[in-house]
């Protein structure tokens, strides 16, 4: 009743009179959850879980999309296309437009692999002064990497030590002093000089910039080196020994200036130099003792080959559904969206290191997902109850994939917009709505409008959340690619937990009465800015807090990425997942209390400059904070 308390009280007549239709249409479908909605039969009374219809469909929904049968939902799976054929099937059943696409609901678009390299691309070979050649294989004696680019090579072999070129003034030290590698393959050490030494002049025990593959990779380049063979230090081969990076070990190179890069075993490289009548060991060792280079070329010595890593396209898709919108407003639409996708059996997306298990996903993103579905239906049914005169914008439900990989999903819609961008007036987000606890409900975006937080306040007096209010746009979530486009955003979330990315994250802890009372909230807000006369205002600087564009693991020590966002600061300055943050500015960091106090420090149009550690390296990133 405190809705239509609400519409009379703040609204003009019309919208009290839509609040009514509104409040109907609720209690016609059952979907104040505090109302009592009668028998649904011995199966959902044995969950204890629902009390009204609209519980019950929650139920049904999340308990199926988060079920074993569809496996975690992950991108190129069956589970994911189950999981999009059965949205797609509700939103027929609601009656929605779907034929979008090729008289389809699916927006299809493809999701880069992880980097692979196959025998038949990927050759190094290695001919002596004699004549004679050897056929390295790939995986077991050599890898190529990432970090530089395709490419095929023949040339000279050289030795050149560490592959530093150090001109600091409390550095004076190049492996490059003295020796022509243009046009040649160079074999570099991992790490640099005196890495036991604590007094060693580039950072004592700790690694220097010039440790870093980046570093190495770059300076091999602009040397006009045709080609970089790393391989282990004795330090890095005592450790592991003969294991090879991963294609994707090093990194990425942050110059446009690439050159095929591979990864040699150190066993390999020691028989190379013997052969040629050099002793490995010894060369590293006389480089640390007397702090001078000892680069030389493998004189009659050649290297080819080539590299051809590449990223295998992944079939994916987004699923829309349309509410068509009346009268004078109905060429511009409101956006409902959340993704669907999750991380499967875990791997690279799992906080569960290690385990081969299904990652049922029912919290992110199952519950977003229900709640998409719940708000399409009462929606649907509030417009069929509303008078007919009443202009509307329509309504465009999105389910998003690709979100789990850096919110491709979404980026791609902005990016090709089934109707013109410009029409969308506002995107409302559900990412992570099954966790109520303590009434507490996180809502993003309130200040990307000058309606917003106003609006929030109202459509909550009804409800009665708990609400922290957060003003920016930016974030880990599909509505952060629509807000970057000069859409106003709201996103709701319930909050972390420890079943986070966790095959414990099941369907059996969801609180579907919170699930139902977010959907209220939605269908208020979505039903207000589809009928208000003019669009939301835009607010693009919603605030001053600097952050840096990256989602941290949850339940893990430290400060550990686990998704790096597009368009924010660390995208442009090189973070990567898996990147563990330690310093920001000049304070060390080890949780996000420290964090957040660090970046206080900084306002948008500050050089920032932020340490990482990446592997077994120390790399330090710095970019411009953006205004």
């Amino acid at each position: 009743m405190a809705i239509l308390k609400t519409a009379f009280r703040k609204y003009n007549p019309r919208w009290a009179i839509l609040g009514l239709c509104t409040f109907v249409a609720i209690l016609a479908f059952g979907s104040i959850t505090t109302l009592a909605s009668g028998d649904f039969g011995p199966e959902d009374e044995a969950t204890g879980k629902v009390k009204t219809e609209a519980e019950a469909r929650i139920y049904k929904d999340i308990s199926y999309l988060a079920s074993d049968e569809l496996k975690g939902r992950a991108a190129e799976t069956t589970g994911l296309k189950l999981a999009a054929d059965y949205i797609a099937k509700r939103y027929n059943e609601l009656g929605l437009q779907t034929d979008l696409f090729d008289g389809k609901p699916f927006q299809e678009f493809q999701l880069n692999g992880n980097p692979g390299a196959s025998s038949e691309t990927n050759q190094l070979k290695i001919t002596k002064p004699d004549g004679t050649s050897v056929e390295l294989s790939l995986g077991d004696q050599f890898q190529p990497l990432s970090l530089g680019t395709n490419g095929e090579f023949n040339a000279p072999l050289v030795f050149a030590g560490y592959g530093i070129t150090a001109n600091d003034d409390s550095i004076k030290y190049d492996d490059y002093a003295g020796i022509d590698v243009q046009g040649k393959v160079v074999l570099v050490l991992r790490k640099e000089p005196q890495s036991n030494d604590p007094n060693s002049v580039f950072a004592g025990t700790e690694p220097s910039n010039y440790a870093f593959f980046t570093s190495k990779e770059m300076n091999a380049a602009k040397h006009g080196a045709a080609a970089l063979v790393l391989i282990n230090d004795a330090n890095s081969e005592s450790a592991t020994p003969g294991a090879l990076l991963p294609v994707s070990g090093a990194g990425n190179a942050q110059s446009d200036d690439k050159i095929p890069t591979l990864f040699v075993s150190r066993a390999i490289a020691e028989k190379w130099l013997a052969d040629a009548g050099k002793s490995l060991t010894e060369l590293e060792s006389k480089i640390d003792s007397e702090f001078k280079p000892q680069s030389l070329e493998l004189t009659g010595w050649t290297a080819s080959g080539k590299t051809d890593i590449s990223r295998r396209k992944i079939p994916s898709m987004n699923v829309l559904g349309l509410l068509p919108g009346k009268g004078a407003l109905a060429d511009e639409l409101v956006v409902v969206g959340a993704h669907f996708d999750h991380v499967g059996m875990g791997g690279a997306g799992s906080l569960a290191p290690g385990t081969y298990e299904i990652h049922n996903g029912a919290d992110d993103n199952a519950s977003g997902t229900v709640g998409l579905l719940e708000t399409a239906r009462r929606l649907t049914e509030l417009v069929k109850s509303s008078p007919e005169e009443t202009p509307r914008r329509s309504l465009l439900f999105i389910a998003f994939s690709g979100e789990e990989l850096g919110l491709i999903g979404s980026e791609y819609y902005v990016n090709h917009p089934r109707f013109e961008l410009s029409k969308t007036v506002a995107m409302l987000n559900l990412d992570m709505v099954g966790r109520i606890s303590d009434n507490v409900l996180t809502v993003y975006g309130t200040g990307t409008a000058k309606e917003f937080d106003g609006m929030l306040t109202e459509a909550n007096e009804g409800i009665g959340f708990d609400i922290k209010r957060q003003p920016e746009g930016v974030g880990p979530s599909d509505h952060q690619s629509f807000f970057l486009k000069g859409i106003p955003v709201y996103h709701f979330f319930s909050g972390f937990h420890p079943d986070y990315h966790r095959p414990s994250d099941d369907f059996d802890k969801i609180n579907v009465n919170g699930i139902s009372r977010i959907t209220d909230m939605v269908v208020i807000l979505a039903d207000r800015i589809s009928t208000m006369p003019q669009r939301p205002v835009y607010l693009k600087s919603v605030t001053t807090k600097v952050r840096l564009g990256v989602r941290i693991k949850q339940s893990e020590p430290g400060l550990v990425v686990d998704r790096v966002m597009p368009g924010g600061w660390a995208k442009k300055a090189g973070i990567l997942p898996e990147d563990r943050i330690v310093r920001i500015g000049s304070r060390n960091v080890v949780g996000r209390e420290d964090m957040d106090e660090a970046l206080q420090e900084f306002k948008p149009g500050d050089t920032l400059e932020v340490e990482v550690q990446r592997g077994e390296e120390k790399i330090t990133v710095r970019s411009e904070i953006g205004t």
